[in-house]
């Protein structure tokens, strides 16, 4: 998923070790075509690298009609890494903004048929996920299922984790998801914590009537996809497998982050 317009990114102030390329970009690209490491690479590029070392082939980016030079170099990273790649894209429908992350998938099932009748992975491109979580998922063929990530190993602060979707589990399933949690409820929660960071596995014929009937929510006006696994699991206790997982998942969300990444990758 790469058609957001970065808002929080932009607005954000920058750190004192960005170069004055990277603060161009932060204010202008997408955050996926930001360019980190010492390779001074995309962030895209990374994961792309990533989910091929799982043996990920097939690639559909979720994009804007506004975002030519962002596909030009995609169309390069497909003959430089030997991938088979497609772009879909996402309409605003005369919006300033995306109309949400289920809006997003759903779309790109419409104009992609295939994806009705297979399994795929979803996953942002700000998030430089590890081949450890993709092949947790790619192993799994009879759910639809979700990295659940144990909080504390995010290495994020306490007020950080409103911005996620905290997760409730029973027997390995996904049993209820709240989606940017006040802080008092975080507080308040002294069992495990366990977040979604946004990857999953689908099955399109299962998934695809939630997304279709997917709500909007009240205080973002947008299509999220938590709201449409909420409607999922109340149907089926049995509908999302979550596989547990300790570790730190790279996320560009604020200007902060890009020298956060840059560690990481160096």
């Amino acid at each position: 998923m790469a058609a957001g317009v970065s808002s929080r990114m932009k607005k954000s102030s920058g750190g004192k070790n960005m170069s004055k390329t990277q603060l161009d970009q932060s204010n202008s690209r997408v955050k996926g075509y930001i360019q980190v490491g010492e390779g001074m690479e995309p962030l895209i590029y990374y994961l792309i690298k990533n989910a091929i070392n799982a043996e990920i082939k097939n690639f559909y980016i979720i994009i804007s009609d506004d975002s030519k030079d962002f596909q030009e170099y995609l169309k390069f990273l497909e003959n430089k890494l030997g991938i088979n790649l497609k772009f879909a894209f996402q309409d605003f429908y005369g919006q300033v903004k995306p109309s949400g992350t289920s809006d997003a998938i759903f779309q790109t099932m419409n104009q992609y048929k295939e994806l009705m009748k297979t399994r795929f992975l979803v996953c942002n491109c700000d998030n430089l996920y590890s081949v450890n979580a993709i092949e947790l998922l790619m192993r799994e063929n009879n759910y639809n299922s979700m990295i659940a990530y144990d909080y504390e190993c995010l290495d994020f602060s306490q007020e950080r984790l409103s911005s996620f979707s905290l997760l409730k589990i029973e027997n390995n399933f996904l049993s209820e998801i709240i989606e940017k949690p006040d802080i008092e409820i975080i507080r308040n929660n002294n069992q495990k914590k366990y977040v979604s960071m946004n990857i999953f596995s689908f099955i399109g014929s299962k998934v695809y009537t939630y997304l279709k009937d997917c709500p909007v929510n009240k205080k973002r006006g947008e299509k999220e996809l938590p709201s449409a696994l909420k409607n999922m699991i109340l149907d089926d206790k049995e509908s999302i497998m979550t596989f547990p997982l300790c570790e730190h998942v790279p996320d560009m969300t604020y200007k902060e982050d890009i020298e956060r990444i840059n560690n990481f990758l160096n």
